[in-house]
């Protein structure tokens, strides 16, 4: 078995039930495990074996069904050539708009204006002595509309009959059709044979401006979307801007120019101040301030030194760099995020699965109702032919299953996308509707809310001695050590300049002991100044406890055998831990802290965090454990954490959120990626997930309202109402009561239908708006 997993661009889907009939035809492909089809993201993603179908042939199936698939050789184009593709396929819709508003137009108008103002119709004119019947003039304009503009929703139509199923083309085609044939074959009939006049009844009235507004509505209407569309996707098209083109490597002793794909593992990159770094490495030489805003969604410039990492397409600021390539080509962590994102818009949220299945029966039940419609009018209710024709074709063109399919995936691409701007990956709709859901938050403690590292925190003198004094004679006794503890003693002190210790010896599980100068000094807990002779006075001792009780780690110092100071050590906080806490309990959540320490230090962490329930002494390998027992209480569970023993606590959580900074086993694990150091961002992700669900529920309760509403007035609900209630329409404005004389117009109908596929995708397009809390 060759299992191969990949995400491709589809051309050509124009509803909702494309994407259904591309996922039902494939899927019934042996060796093809999975399809996930999305008609907003115009991608599909791709899980079969190679070995029993190739995706050449998986093309071919698709081409025949009247799509094209873009196979990754294809798709492998600069950004310069994808640009110019959409532009032209944005300029045939745009010309097609502008042909058929030319022709249209002056037929909409002319029958708009006899509707309004109730005009007697015109039907021919003389000029010259000569008489031309004007419906001669609406053929030879309404024919290059529907025969030529509207053959694409023709061929479309074919092509999905073909295969067995139906979309919105073939709904364009029987209603567009059926008014322009009617239109047709009756005034021909009745110019050729006078006769037929009578059996042609209403005549007189061809349906023309039906025709001619209903494609030029459509084509309007897609066009639009089109445009939205790219807006929308705008996103990924971003982040490939960014990607180098060149870059500067050592080879051979010299510094030599080469495109930015070509650059090899462990080749040393060379970049100048204002250059963009072309690939990911470790700087191996210089020191400088980069722009990791495109990455990190971070403004200010981060200082980065010799062994920092730095990341593809971002900027030096100053200096010269030098490093050494770690990852290159599709490995960098920019296109990771690319490869995050586009995964994220091609996975749809189990909220679309049911948009999907109704739009699959959505078109033949359409077809069913209006033929139904036809029937009961002319047959039962005894309507004339003419107007029941109209109902029928009204309700196949206001039926709009468009609006369903766009609802979900245009608010998830704009959704990602705005995260990913931020520095936020959220890995497609189903972590954005699990997010939407959450109610308690769990934190990993160490390197999560904490640095995962010990600082001096308090320094508490004695026997008239300074701050500086205590600091200067610890940093020189522990600069012999290399416990974590003395180095951060080290760290702290390293503005004193501290001399180096003499005769220095580390006591085991005690502390450390040198000569500074020439008086000795003692740094460790109590037993190493017990064993050194040093006594503890009751007012140190009692100050070591109460340091103590705080969760911290208390560091004698002493002179000879005089107590000068207590050096007092914790994991400390990181930078925005309370802030997003307190913005999270803000939002409702329950936040839980997991941590593997003892009870009496994380309660002093959570003291701090203003956190209310503690879960401590936590093995690693039992986190997932513990996430399992909170969702065994009903809740909905997110875990934030960094570590590779986060990873199983995160993939059993229903959310997981991996801190950036961490490890590729936590990122690769989690729904939800925080390329910052930021807890922030958690805020943000919760945030900009609400948001974005939010606006799928706007978005699938226009289109289901739209469409209830919308098709039973299109097929005359209105006349039946004022039958019903004739007091109830005499009681609205004269102008109002219109609407409940007769059905609505297919031109109208061809409108609403645009209009309503069109709002939706401007309703998404609103969350570019958003930002960040």
């Amino acid at each position: 078995m060759a299992r191969e997993k990949f995400i491709l661009k589809v051309r050509g889907m124009h509803c909702a039930a494309c994407a259904v009939l591309i996922n039902k035809v494939l899927s019934k492909q042996k060796g093809i495990f999975e399809v996930n089809a999305s008609f907003g993201a115009e991608r599909v993603k791709l899980d079969f074996d190679s070995a029993v179908i190739s995706l050449e042939q998986i093309q071919k199936i698709v081409s025949q069904m009247g799509y094209r698939l873009i196979l990754p050789q294809e798709a492998a184009k600069t950004e310069e050539e994808e640009k110019a593709e959409r532009e032209k396929e944005l300029r045939s819709l745009r010309n097609r708009v502008i042909v058929s508003f030319l022709l249209a137009s002056p037929i909409i108008i002319y029958y708009m204006l006899v509707h309004m103002l109730n005009l007697q119709h015109v039907h021919a004119v003389t000029i010259s002595g000569m008489r031309i019947d004007l419906n001669w003039v609406y053929l030879i304009m309404t024919s290059p509309i529907q025969l030529g503009v509207g053959w694409v929703f023709y061929k479309n139509a074919f092509t999905s009959l073909r295969v067995g199923s139906t979309n919105m083309d073939v709904l364009v085609v029987l209603g567009t059709s059926a008014a322009y044939f009617y239109s047709v074959f009756g005034f021909l009939a009745s110019w050729s044979y006078p006769a037929y006049q009578t059996v042609w009844t209403g005549i007189d009235h061809p349906f023309w401006e039906s025709s001619a507004a209903l494609i030029s509505f459509i084509i309007l209407g897609r066009y639009l979307e089109a445009v939205a569309k790219g807006r929308a996707s705008e996103a990924v098209r971003k982040l490939l801007k960014l990607r180098p083109e060149t870059a500067t490597v050592v080879r051979d002793g010299k510094e030599v120019k080469i495109g930015a794909d070509e650059v090899k593992i462990d080749e040393v990159v060379v970049v100048r101040p204002g250059e963009k770094i072309p690939v990911d490495g470790i700087i191996i030489e210089g020191k400088s301030s980069i722009d990791e805003k495109v990455i990190t969604g971070e403004s200010m410039p981060v200082t980065k030194t010799i062994g920092d990492e730095v990341f593809g397409a971002t900027i030096n600021k100053f200096g010269l760099l030098k490093f050494k390539a770690t990852k290159v080509g599709k490995e960098t962590l920019l296109f990771q995020i690319i490869h995050m994102v586009e995964e994220a818009q091609a996975t749809k949220a189990p909220i679309e699965r049911l948009a999907d299945a109704i739009a699959e029966y959505f078109v033949p039940a359409v077809v069913v109702f209006a033929i139904v419609a036809f029937t009961f009018w002319y047959f039962i209710y005894g309507l004339a032919f003419a107007p029941s024709l109209l109902i029928m074709v009204a309700v196949l063109i206001i039926s709009c299953p468009c609006a369903m399919g766009l609802a979900t995936p245009t608010a998830i691409m704009v959704g990602t996308g705005k995260g990913a701007e931020s520095g936020i990956l959220i890995k497609g709709g189903e972590a954005l509707e699990r997010a939407y859901k959450i109610k308690s938050i769990a934190f990993d403690k160490t390197a999560t809310l904490t640095k995962g590292e010990p600082a001096v925190t308090d320094i508490v003198t004695f026997n008239n001695k300074t701050q500086e004094d205590v600091l200067k004679f610890a940093g020189c006794a522990e600069r012999g050590s290399e416990h974590p503890l003395a180095t951060a003693i080290v760290e702290r002190a390293k503005s004193l300049n501290p001399e180096e210790p003499k005769d220095f010896e580390a006591v085991s599980g005690m502390g450390v002991k040198a000569k500074c100068g020439d008086k000795w000094v003692f740094a460790g807990n109590q037993m190493m100044m017990q064993q050194v002779g040093v006594v503890l006075a009751p007012e140190v001792l009692k100050e070591a406890e109460r340091l103590q009780n705080e969760a911290k780690t208390a560091i004698f110092v002493a002179v000879e055998k005089e107590v000068i100071g207590i050096l007092a050590l914790a994991d400390t906080l990181k930078e925005f831990s309370l802030e997003a806490i307190q913005m999270l309990k803000k939002m409702g959540l329950e936040i839980i802290m997991i941590t593997g320490d003892n009870k009496k230090t994380a309660q002093a962490i959570a003291n701090k965090l203003g956190i209310d329930r503690i879960l401590a002494e936590v093995l690693p390998q039992t986190k997932a454990d513990e996430i399992k027992k909170l969702q065994a209480e009903g809740k909905v569970v997110a875990m934030v954490g960094d570590g590779i023993n986060d990873a199983p606590a995160l993939a059993q959580a229903d959310i997981g959120i991996a801190v950036g900074s961490g490890t590729d086993v936590a990122i690769e694990t989690g729904n939800i990626v925080l390329i910052k150091d930021d807890l922030r961002d958690v805020v943000t992700g919760i945030d900009l997930s609400r948001r974005t669900i939010d606006k799928v529920k706007q978005n699938l309760f226009w289109a289901f309202f739209y469409n209830i509403v919308a098709i039973p007035v299109a097929a005359g609900g209105l006349i039946l109402f004022k039958a019903a209630l004739p007091g109830a329409v005499a009681a609205l404005p004269q102008w109002f009561q219109g609407f409940f004389e007769s059905g609505l117009r297919p031109e109208i109908a061809g409108f609403a239908m645009a209009f309503s596929s069109v709002s939706v995708v401007t309703n998404s397009l609103l969350l570019r708006r958003y930002k960040p809390r």
